[in-house]
């Protein structure tokens, strides 16, 4: 059954004396497509990463807030892993947004890659981990907007506040 958790951002963790910590050998916040079939996790251990937009640029420069056009959500795929803290002897969740290549549509934004955006009619099959049959996830590891964004310029990334005006990005 799934279940709601909150998750450091960054699968792979490292123990230390003060507990869980990102691991600084591994940058995992995401996991290329690439990647995917040698990774465990895609086999058991796939989530969903809410969101209700993401923000992108080109090589650190203009970065643009993306949100559906419509108001809706953003289920991102995702993989998990359960780590034991030997400090706290507290179960603490990790995660990763799997990346695809990039899109077309946002190569002025962000050309390099873009998050897996999730069509809601996968969400069960994607979130079974009795589900090991890969192969039926194939068609997803294509880059796909699934509603029309917004696209804001802004000054910052943690910031967001625009600099520019919006505009539509069309998903079809």
């Amino acid at each position: 059954m799934p279940q709601v958790k909150d998750a450091t951002w960054w699968l792979y963790l490292k123990q230390t004396d003060a507990g869980l910590k990102p691991h600084p050998d591994y940058f995992s916040v995401n996991t290329n497509y690439a990647k995917l079939t040698r990774k465990p996790e895609y086999k058991t251990s796939r989530c969903i990463i809410p969101a209700s937009a993401f923000v992108e640029s080109q090589d650190g420069k203009n970065p643009h807030l993306l949100e559906p056009a419509d108001g809706s959500a953003i289920a991102f795929g995702g993989l998990w892993k359960e780590w034991l803290d030997k400090v706290s002897g507290e179960l603490v969740w990790s995660a990763s947004i799997i990346t695809l290549p990039g899109h077309p549509v946002l190569e002025n934004i962000h050309r390099k890659s873009m998050p897996l955006w999730l069509p809601e009619t996968v969400y069960g099959a994607w979130l079974d981990p009795s589900n090991k049959d890969i192969t039926s996830f194939s068609p997803l590891l294509e880059p796909a907007l699934r509603v029309d964004l917004k696209a804001t310029p802004i000054n910052k990334a943690p910031l967001k506040q625009p600099v520019g005006e919006s505009f539509i990005i069309s998903s079809s």
